[in-house]
């Protein structure tokens, strides 16, 4: 396979991946940092070698790609990790009582067996204002937890993903517009 197909394909799952999210309730909350060791055994373990793919209608041979089953399933039932990052009343700066949870982020993914792993930031947001803007928030502060760890723990923009949810994915049992349901949630890319 020629590069350009290669960085196409690949392009095309992260796409793919950036569209959905772990269902809200496949989401383990954290209220207090957890550990980079802890978030590192939630996130990525259980990771097998991939199996070999091949396309239907245009053949490329065969494709390796970090999948051990179809994305969509993958992406549904990956383990994700929430947690309550606070940010200044209608901004993306992160407020300092956050830093400590993006901090065990940061060590997670500089420890030596996460070095090659890619993360999916994804925000979310209460149902307090217009959906619109809703979506709009949720993306630039998920950009801002991006730039945090990239800044504070060199970690290359391309093993970080950004997505925003905007209100469209409240917690399982909550109401939309609890407070709970503003936080940024981290899951394996593909």
């Amino acid at each position: 396979m020629n590069k350009v197909t290669q960085t196409l394909f690949q392009s095309s799952l992260i796409a793919l991946c950036l569209n959905t999210s772990a269902f809200a309730g496949d989401v383990k909350m954290f209220n207090q940092p957890p550990s980079a060791e802890e978030l590192g055994n939630i996130l990525f373990s259980g990771k097998k070698k991939a199996p070999m793919m091949k396309t239907r209608s245009i053949s490329f041979n065969k494709i390796e790609t970090v999948m051990d089953q179809p994305l969509q399933q993958q992406v549904e039932t990956a383990e994700a990790v929430g947690m309550p990052i606070k940010f200044a009343y209608n901004s993306d700066r992160i407020l300092p009582e956050s830093r400590p949870f993006l901090d065990q982020v940061g060590k997670m993914l500089s420890l030596p067996e996460y070095t090659q792993e890619k993360l999916v930031v994804e925000g979310h947001t209460d149902a307090s204002g217009s959906e619109r803007y809703n979506q709009y928030l949720s993306e630039r502060r998920a950009q801002a937890v991006k730039k945090y760890l990239m800044r504070n723990y060199q970690v290359s923009a391309a093993r970080l993903f950004v997505n925003g949810k905007g209100e469209s994915s409240p917690l399982e049992g909550t109401n939309p517009f609890d407070g709970a349901n503003r936080r940024v949630q981290f899951y394996r890319a593909p």
